[in-house]
């Protein structure tokens, strides 16, 4: 029986930002963040620089394994010449993000608006 592979982002294109919703609320099983982790690469498959909002709108729980997976997405964006912005982390993520320094690593904003309206285009 063939596997079915469930979308865990979601794209949309906004004012040329693409901006990728994470759809699952626990990000913590392997299997899920391999998911994720290919869908986000396959985001960069063109070679394209291109300036993207990472949503956490819907995610409450993560594991540390995901921080590598956005780090290496970072990573990879930018070395494209790309960009990666973070919003609408929940309050205890927030603090994951502080204290592993992640903060420091990535610009996050509250509100998806004005994470979109800082990419200035």
């Amino acid at each position: 029986m063939p596997s079915i592979v469930t979308p865990r982002v979601l794209v949309e294109t906004i004012h040329g930002v693409t901006l990728v919703n994470l759809a699952d609320v626990e990000l913590l099983d392997e299997e899920v963040i391999d998911e994720v982790s290919e869908q986000l690469q396959g985001l960069l498959d063109g070679g394209n620089p291109d300036e993207y909002l990472l949503s956490f709108r819907d995610v409450r729980l993560m594991s540390s394994t995901m921080l590598g997976v956005l780090l290496k997405f970072a990573r990879r964006t930018n070395a494209l010449g790309g960009q990666v912005k973070l919003c609408c982390i929940a309050p205890d993520l927030a603090h994951v993000f502080r204290i592993t320094r992640f903060d420091r690593l990535f610009e996050i904003y509250d509100e998806e608006s004005s994470a979109l309206d800082s990419f200035g285009s």
